[in-house]
């Protein structure tokens, strides 16, 4: 499959370029994928499908024009190539424009195992029966419980890039997933908060899931059952906590927003947008001197691994916070040049974004704790990384003298992104690797927790 759209996009180059085009750049994407969601012990849904685009961009004399199809084939491309470099005299020029340095292009040369061999092996069939032996092993769980839904899912795709710079590499990868969402009424309050419970008659649901690269890595559906199941009933009786400043640890999954919102921050298209509050910082403070965080995209079967970036330059590892200070931003090659710098190979934004682990258990960052709260989830849209202000709806766990006690909601968190980051006192040191953002839980010394 890769050769046949590399065949494919090496045409489209050779036909953009011989009709007037000074720069081309073309990427081909296919996939096919397959998921089945079981409800009641009933399919509710079952979707197989496949799908293909291309997307081409060319210029002339610094004007630049994108164009997107669904159909592969050159005489249906050809006209579209026509008619956009005929637009293109009628285009602005950008003088930030161009294909990366060539130089800076290539494949790594590591094998990142992200190609399950086995990918094909499972019939429809026993796809579907997974998520139903997963609902039945629910079930089966705890009385308080019933499942929402479960489901399983797996797709291949395959992804070719190529240039008028002679670039030309392609990658498939597989991806599996599959997991349960748990549902338990709120019946009564079992807290000991400062207030009754305010989710009395409430439904409160809750879940797991696992995803990875290879089918055989996707963690037991027991222990999926077992992290849905407690994740779900933890919620119940849960309170308003009153307004304070006390210290919060993030869960590992808060951990990963967090960190994804910082991500945000240190992209380059983000940064010559002035939309970000880490302009200008390259070699300042901006965090505690425990902070280590990097980009990495050579690491074998993790999520967010590639052999080289959207543009073709070829991957490398970026250390973007050492010991607290801000050594690189995340460049893709018009960011750099609108800034003035060197891409570093993150076109299409990050690989796997890395927090350099602690020293301390799950249970070791509660128990430094004597009151303050335990993260679980945030929502709403106040995290605002072009000013720097953070405030976002929650939900967590209290912690009382070191132990995790009464669940709370209905509350927001509120600081800056500037202070979380140099308040991070404590790192874990265990990693949720179901994302592409690799992070620990970690405690934030102080933040204002608004409540009852």
């Amino acid at each position: 499959m890769l050769e046949k759209y590399k065949t494919v996009a090496r045409d489209i180059i050779d036909l953009a370029v011989s009709d007037g085009a000074d720069l081309v750049s073309v990427s081909l994407a296919n996939s096919t994928s397959f998921q089945v969601d079981v409800r009641d012990k009933k399919i509710e849904s079952l979707q197989e499908s496949g799908s293909s685009g291309v997307h081409l961009t060319v210029s002339v004399n610094k004007r630049r024009s994108t164009v997107s199809s669904n159909d592969l084939r050159l005489e249906t491309l050809a006209p579209l190539i026509r008619s956009t470099l005929d637009a293109l005299p009628h285009m602005g020029k950008d003088d930030c424009y161009s294909l990366p340095d060539p130089k800076l292009q290539g494949r790594a040369a590591v094998n990142l195992e992200f190609l399950d061999p086995n990918f094909d092996k499972l019939s429809t069939e026993e796809k579907v029966q997974i998520p139903l032996d997963l609902e039945m092993l629910a079930v089966n769980s705890d009385k308080r419980l019933r499942t929402d839904q479960s489901f399983y899912s797996d797709s291949i795709s395959h992804m070719v890039h190529a240039d008028s710079n002679g670039f030309l590499e392609g990658e498939t990868k597989t991806l599996y997933s599959l997991g349960v969402s748990m549902i338990a009424d709120d019946v009564e309050s079992t807290s000991t908060g400062s207030s009754d419970s305010t989710n009395i008659g409430r439904k409160q649901t809750d879940g797991w899931y696992s995803a990875a690269r290879f089918h055989n890595n996707l963690i037991p559906a027991q222990e999926i059952v077992e992290k849905a199941c407690h994740r779900t009933l933890r919620k119940l009786g849960a309170v308003k906590p009153l307004s304070q400043e006390v210290p919060v640890i993030f869960s590992p999954e808060m951990a990963q927003s967090f960190l994804g919102k910082i991500a945000s921050a240190l992209m380059g298209e983000n940064l010559f947008r002035k939309q970000s509050f880490l302009l200008n910082m390259l070699n300042e403070s901006i965090a505690a001197s425990t902070i280590n965080l990097s980009d990495n995209p050579l690491l074998p079967g993790k999520l967010g691994s590639r052999h080289f970036d959207n543009e073709g330059v070829e991957a490398k590892p970026l250390i973007l916070i050492e010991n607290g200070v801000l050594k690189n931003y995340m460049l893709s090659t018009y960011s750099a040049n609108k800034l003035g710098m060197t891409s570093n190979g993150h076109s299409g934004g990050i690989s796997n974004l890395i927090l350099k682990l602690g020293d301390y258990s799950e249970e070791e960052l509660i128990g430094s704790v004597k009151n303050g709260l335990y993260l679980t989830s945030m929502s709403g849209q106040g995290a605002n990384i072009a000013t720097g202000d953070f405030s976002r709806g929650a939900q967590g766990i209290w912690i009382r003298d070191g132990k995790l006690a009464e669940p709370v909601s209905e509350f927001t968190i509120a600081g800056t992104f500037s202070e979380m980051l140099k308040n991070i006192k404590m790192i874990g040191s265990e990693v949720d690797e179901r994302s592409s953002i690799l992070t620990p839980a970690f405690k934030i010394e102080t933040l204002t927790v608004s409540g009852t």
